[in-house]
């Protein structure tokens, strides 16, 4: 597309006396009219035409951005030097750190900050926005060139292109160009991404060929671990809890949370966010179970630690010993535990190699980290080397060990673009099991299995889409 086809949309024959967008809007929403009477699969083919053209206009604005940036940096220059030659003894340098001036400060906004505040009222958007904006710009013309190019191929999207320069923000000059040419090699060969895939495959390239920004980037984030407590500004009464933890603390506070969750009876009134934030209050007050709320729980009185029954309370109640933090019965107490899945070579486990692994859903993490962690749990394998084919194939449910082995070997969600955690997500035969005729249908082994959360599973199966599954595995999906 060449860059003036963009506009030729508009009529300027059509616009006002003096041009005014208002009039030049009248031919284009004729031409949209046009619209109403195309069919669904033609309307797919204008969302894809309009979400290439979009990225092909953000990777020119990006650019755009980044050479205002260069103009107002040379002019800023230009005017310091006429006022200040830059020339300072040792010692005037050292007085200035001292007293903590900041050099530049009589000087105004430098470049950077002047192309923000341009970019930014042109644009209509925060100053932070624009000036990620002008980095991404930067970024496209000097670092990663190759993956700008597929923003501009409309291969992925701005929020990706985003996402790359961030993530590959402490890479080193040497290194940058091998991820990049490799990151762009990889847009190029496989299909549209999901975010946490796009994510997990810049995060992977990094820890193959820049160790040290991994280690750079390890270092930042636990320095910069932190938790927030504010009023909630819409909601009176309300407060709002954030936090900023490394990915393994991350993990290990929501797995805890949703062990906690899951720990009350069935008949708890409360949803389970509900029982989420129930159970963080209940971790500040120094309790590791949540108390559970059913009518059963809820009739037995307190006494000291205690919840005894009475003894006019029928037998099997005066059999119950509840704990204040929660009840021991019925599935409902301490017992059960955080668990974690990790997709990680036996290699690095053994110390032959420092190749990083993967926790389900946070991504990509060291192999130091992945060490402790599977040094302290209580841990099953999974061995992708041999047969793990259920002996079964004509039983519809799949055994835990095979729900394992083809949940271990996805990220998420193998619908296009679903981030949904894939050890959340529900197990799905490809070719449709038979439950008339067993053998007939598709059956329940690894290669006619895959992952799909609830939401996608049931559009698969209840509408038109079709999909399949190559002899590598992957998912392909087609839709009405």
């Amino acid at each position: 597309m060449a860059w003036g086809e963009a506009y030729n949309d508009y009529d300027d024959s059509d616009s006002g006396a003096n041009g005014t967008l208002p009039h030049r809007r009248v031919p284009m929403a004729r031409r949209l009219a046009g619209d109403n009477d195309l069919s669904a699969t033609e309307l797919v083919e204008v969302l894809a035409h309009c979400a290439s053209n979009i990225a092909v206009a953000q990777y020119r604005m990006m650019r755009a951005a980044s050479m205002i940036h260069d103009e107002r940096a040379e002019d800023y220059a230009y005017e310091r030097s006429l006022i200040d030659s830059g020339e300072r003894t040792p010692g005037q340098m050292l007085d200035s750190v001292s007293a903590g001036k900041d050099p530049h400060a009589d000087f105004g906004p430098d470049g950077l900050e002047q192309a923000i505040a341009e970019v930014g009222a042109v644009l209509t958007i925060t100053p932070a926005r624009a000036k990620a904006l002008v980095i991404a710009g930067d970024a496209a013309r000097y670092r990663l060139i190759f993956t700008s190019y597929t923003l501009a191929e409309g291969r992925i999207d701005l929020d990706r292109f985003l996402s790359a320069v961030a993530r590959t923000d402490l890479c080193s000059p040497e290194a940058i160009e091998d991820i990049d040419a490799h990151l762009a090699i990889a847009i190029q060969e496989n299909p549209p991404m999901s975010t946490r895939r796009f994510n997990t495959l810049v995060d992977s390239l990094i820890a193959r060929w820049d160790p040290e920004a991994d280690r750079r980037q390890t270092e930042r984030i636990k320095a910069g671990r932190k938790v927030t407590i504010t009023p909630d500004r819409f909601a009176r009464g309300n407060s709002r809890l954030g936090a900023s933890l490394p990915a393994i603390d991350g993990a290990a506070v929501d797995a805890k949370l949703n062990t906690m969750a899951g720990s009350v009876h069935s008949a708890d009134p409360r949803t389970k966010q509900q029982r989420r934030a129930d159970a963080l209050v209940a971790l500040a007050k120094g309790r590791t179970v949540l108390p559970c709320l059913c009518e059963a729980c809820i009739a037995m009185p307190v006494k000291d630690d205690v919840h005894e029954p009475t003894d006019t309370a029928p037998a099997a109640d005066r059999s119950r010993r509840h704990s204040i933090d929660g009840c021991g019965v019925d599935g409902c107490g301490s017992g059960a535990r955080p668990v974690f899945h990790i997709v990680v070579n036996l290699s690095t486990l053994l110390g032959l190699d420092n190749d990083p692994g993967f926790l389900d859903g946070h991504g990509i993490i060291d192999a130091a980290t992945l060490r402790t962690m599977v040094v302290e749990a209580e841990r099953s394998y999974l061995n992708t080397h041999t047969k793990q084919a259920d002996r079964q194939p004509t039983r519809y449910t799949p055994s835990k060990k095979l729900i394992n082995l083809v949940k271990a070997g996805e990220l998420c969600c193998t619908f296009p673009g679903c981030n949904s955690p894939v050890w959340k997500a529900d197990i799905d035969h490809t070719t449709p099991f038979d439950h008339r005729n067993p053998t007939q249908g598709g059956q329940t082994v690894l290669t006619n299995l895959k992952p799909l959360c609830r939401f996608h599973h049931r559009i698969k199966t209840f509408t038109s889409w079709q999909d399949y599954q190559d002899d590598l595995g992957h998912g392909w999906f087609q839709s009405p």
